[in-house]
This record gives C-alpha cells, sequence and structure tokens, in this order.
C-alpha cells in the first residue's frame, strides 16, 4: 500500500505539471471570445507557449504569438500567489504590436507598444472620406481591464496613451469636392473618461495647439469636435473670424 501511494504521488508530481504544460492553446478562445470584434482560428502549442490566427472584423488578419514569462508575482510574499504573465506579439504586414500581459485575480494588465499602417485603418477612415498614407507609432502603454469590466469606461490606463502619426498626404471629400494635402506628424493622446467613453485629442507633434478631439462612446458612436486651427492646416480657411481654438463643427456618427 505504501508503495502504490509513492508512486501515485510520483505520477502526480511529474505527470500533472506535463499535463498541464501540453494543455492545447484552443484553450484560450474562451478568452478570445470575450474581445469585441475579434475572431480567432487555427490555434497552435500550448495554452503556455502558442500562436493563433486573429481576424479584426472588418480589418486585418495577423498571427497573434504569446509564450509564459512570469509565473507569479515577484512584488507578493504569498506563496501561492499565481499571476502568470505572458510576453506575446501580433504582426502582418501592416501592423507589429508587442507587448506583456498580465493574468491577475481581478484584472488583466496589458502592456503593448508598436507601429501601424494607415492602411490598417482604412475600415474606420474611409466611411468619413478620409485617406492616409504614413505609420502610427504606439508609445509604450499600460492598460488594466477589470474582468467585469463591461464599458470603454472601465478600463483604467496608467497614463494617457500616446500615438503618433508620421505625417504625410492625406485625401479627403469636403463639400462634395476631391482635396489632397501633404500634413505635418501629429500626435494624439488618449484617456477614458468617466461616464463618456474614451476621448482622443490631437495635435500637431510636440505641440499643445489642439486641432480636433473625439470621444469612442460605448456603442460604437464615435463624436468629433474640430477647430478652427484643423480647417487652418488643411488648407481651408474658415470664413469667419474665431480664434484657432475654438470649436467650429462637431460630427457624431456610429462607426462599430
Amino acid at each position: 500500500m505504501k508503495r502504490f501511494a509513492l508512486i501515485t504521488a510520483l505520477l502526480l508530481l511529474i505527470g500533472l505539471p506535463l499535463a498541464i504544460a501540453s494543455l492545447p492553446a484552443s484553450l484560450t478562445q474562451h478568452a478570445v471570445a470575450r474581445l469585441p470584434a475579434v475572431d480567432a482560428i487555427r490555434y497552435g502549442g500550448s495554452v503556455w507557449n502558442g500562436r493563433a490566427t486573429i481576424i479584426i472584423r472588418g480589418g486585418p488578419t495577423g498571427e497573434l504569438k504569446w509564450h509564459l514569462s512570469q509565473l507569479r508575482d515577484d512584488q507578493s510574499t504569498a506563496p501561492l500567489n499565481l499571476q502568470p504573465t505572458f510576453d506575446w506579439s501580433f504582426t502582418n504586414a501592416e501592423i507589429q504590436l508587442a507587448g506583456r500581459i498580465g493574468v491577475g485575480p481581478a484584472a488583466v494588465i496589458l502592456q503593448t507598444e508598436g507601429t501601424i499602417n494607415s492602411a490598417a485603418l482604412a475600415s474606420v477612415l474611409n466611411p468619413f472620406d478620409i485617406f492616409l498614407s504614413g505609420d502610427f507609432t504606439l508609445a509604450p502603454s499600460r492598460v488594466r481591464m477589470p474582468y467585469n469590466a463591461s464599458t470603454l469606461t472601465q478600463l483604467d490606463l496608467a497614463a494617457p496613451l500616446e500615438l503618433t502619426w508620421s505625417g504625410g498626404q492625406v485625401s479627403y471629400i469636403l463639400a462634395n469636392q476631391f482635396n489632397q494635402i501633404t500634413l505635418p506628424a501629429l500626435q494624439a493622446r488618449l484617456i477614458t473618461e468617466q461616464n463618456d467613453g474614451v476621448t482622443a485629442t490631437i495635435s500637431p507633434f510636440s505641440s499643445p495647439a489642439q486641432l480636433l478631439d473625439l470621444t469612442l462612446r460605448t456603442g460604437g458612436w464615435v463624436h468629433i469636435r474640430l477647430r478652427r486651427r484643423f480647417f487652418d492646416l488643411m488648407a481651408q480657411p474658415w470664413p469667419s473670424d474665431q480664434a484657432p481654438d475654438e470649436i467650429v463643427m462637431e460630427i457624431e456618427r456610429q462607426i462599430l
């Protein structure tokens, strides 16, 4: 009996970790299913070191890869405080993003940085008759996403998310006329607004002078406020004498 118990214990000590380590990557599909407008197919590897093809509805397809980099929180003194952290990357011809994701007891901590070519945003911008060139660069960012979050306002940004556009040629239709202009580099700062959504303020690179701001609300509605300074930059001078910082046009539209 003792020998049987010893063999059983050894099998558990050796076999259980091996069984956990070999859990298929497809088990992550339940987590992916919680993400809005995202589908995943063709899983490979394990939950600890795997990959999947990700499809963003109405947008690009790319490969998501991840591997376990840390199993517990080093800052915790609890002996069984398991909080796995994974290094991850998402890449395709237009997007190169990478970072870390920490799985805690109440929330996921997502760290991200990388570049996005403007072609990846065509499905969002084209309905507004806006066509861009150039690249977007996402500065290192950190977002806390509670498991019970149901709205954008419940996302917790450690600091404003910063996105820079390299500048380049912009084509757009205004008053039924096709226009084309080359713009300098621009920057956007994103914050979460309580009971409102996610707000981005856009200004020339390294300048506090705002051109426009937009708010994405729950339900996929976007509210855009354009300042006179924006039309001056677009070589479309506003006909009245408002100050450069004054909002002269507002647009609201459902995009998601």
